[in-house]
């Protein structure tokens, strides 16, 4: 059958790690958007694919046009699958994260990068191969100086950006992604034979109105966007009752910004009696009592929190707006109503001491966790944070995929990565054993004496 788009989400899953994997909601929009206006797509998710698979189903597809995506640990995977793909349509589009933010390292070989949100953008994409609109006209893209000269614009740097394009402000107007695209089956399979249950998933808005220095927004940026509960609510039935997931992710950077508009999500859950349970990502600062107990009658089960430290002065050189007492009552709010409560944590940020990161290893290890990540700062060009290290930058191979183990610091540091990784391996251990121990934990104390001793006298 042929296709008029080809949307590819290239990531190919190493089978090595029992982790959570998503279908790709991004291209799961836009392909909606895109048949709201009789357009025939066809998405290629490469997590359970074989690169020999999925570069023979893009050109089987004979599509007008084949849009990539990329965020940061799919770069190479993405330039390269273009380069072999160049040739089989008439244009080759680039979109995600990391084109938004570095168009110049992505039109080499794409002939348009698509900025920010793509709906709008692609469906005009097609209408200019179908010589019904000009390029010049598209607004939110970069192109490449071939096509440009083609059509007759001026080139900037070798390429041409239109400029902006305004950013969806209801988002209810769009189309619930088109899920029946993706390999549910395989998804399904995965979560039941490595978690006993099948979980997809979601999310209820855009954007994020915060400001922290290590965080990296190109695509929705800080304009925060909303959807009506109810349409939320609908979107729900249909993964639970349509697609027979069990379980929901809420991927908002910010899931709940207004304690209004979640108590209303939660009421409306409530009141259709939906069976399904779900987790979302949160401030510290922005939960209560009140909320923590709707939320856990309307089937949240997990709360992550961005926590990033147990030291106040850190957290104010991260811009967090956040105190170290404020994230304690949040995870003690949340297990006290029976909702499970993980945390990301960053050690060695820039301005760090001994003692600062000694604070976090403590509290870290000290919260009534289920749940926490702790990594070394990770520069993106971009952030308050890539500012304040640029000049000492080692590297800026951001591309390639790390964890809290193998991370390698970017940028001069005060501490050795062998520090660091230290600092994180205590931080871990001291809770595995507080929770396997309980009260017999103190016998322990020589032995954390012992390892901050140690970590003060590393490098």
């Amino acid at each position: 059958m042929q296709h008029d788009v080809v949307l590819i989400f290239p990531y190919f899953d190493d089978g090595r790690s029992r982790q959570f994997k998503f279908p790709p909601l991004g291209i799961g929009y836009i392909a909606s958007y895109l048949r709201r206006f009789g357009y025939k797509v066809k998405i290629i998710d490469c997590t359970f694919s074989t690169w020999e698979h999925v570069i023979a189903e893009a050109q089987k597809a004979n599509a007008k046009v084949i849009g990539i995506y990329s965020m940061l640990s799919m770069v190479n995977n993405a330039i390269q699958m273009a380069k072999t793909l160049r040739g089989c349509c008439e244009l080759l589009v680039a979109g995600g994260p990391m084109p938004s933010a570095y168009p110049q390292k992505f039109l080499g070989v794409f002939d348009v990068v698509v900025q920010g949100e793509g709906e709008e953008t692609m469906v005009e994409l097609m209408e200019y191969v179908e010589g019904r609109r000009e390029l010049g006209d598209i607004r939110g893209i970069y192109a490449a100086g071939n096509i440009v000269k083609e059509t007759q614009h001026s080139v900037n740097g070798g390429f041409l950006f239109t400029g902006q394009r305004p950013l969806i402000k209801n988002l209810d107007t769009l189309p619930f992604p088109a899920r029946e695209l993706y390999d549910n089956e395989s998804y399904r399979r995965y979560y039941r034979s490595n978690f006993g249950y099948t979980m997809t998933s979601m999310v209820a808005s855009r954007g994020c109105p915060f400001s922290c220095g290590f965080c990296w927004r190109p695509d929705y940026g800080r304009v925060y966007r909303v959807r009506s509960p109810s349409n939320i609510v609908d979107e729900m039935e249909e993964v639970r009752y349509r697609y027979g997931y069990e379980r929901i992710w809420f991927a908002d950077e910010l899931f709940i910004a207004n304690k209004k508009h979640t108590m209303a999500l939660c009421k409306e859950i409530i009141e259709r009696g939906l069976d399904v349970e779900w987790e979302c990502l949160a401030r510290a600062d922005l939960i209560d009592d009140e909320l923590a107990k709707a939320m856990r009658r309307a089937g949240c089960y997990k709360i992550i929190f961005g926590l990033e430290s147990g030291d106040d002065r850190t957290l104010k050189l991260m811009n967090k707006q956040l105190k170290v007492e404020q994230s304690k009552r949040a995870v003690e709010t949340i297990k006290r109503n029976g909702i499970k409560a993980g945390a990301f944590f960053i050690l060695g940020y820039p301005g760090e001491n001994n003692e600062t990161m000694l604070n976090t290893i403590r509290f870290a290890s000290s919260l009534p966790l289920d749940y926490f990540s702790m990594t070394i700062p990770y520069p993106l060009p971009g952030t308050d944070l890539y500012e304040r290290v640029k000049h000492k930058m080692l590297t800026e191979e951001w591309e390639k995929p790390r964890n809290g183990w193998d991370h390698k610091l970017l940028f001069e540091h005060d501490f050795s990565n062998e520090k660091l990784r230290y600092g994180i391996w205590m931080a871990i251990t001291r809770a595995k054993l507080r929770k396997k121990l309980g009260p017999l934990y103190y016998l322990l104390k020589p032995w954390e004496v012992y390892t901050e001793f140690k970590f003060r006298r590393m490098n």
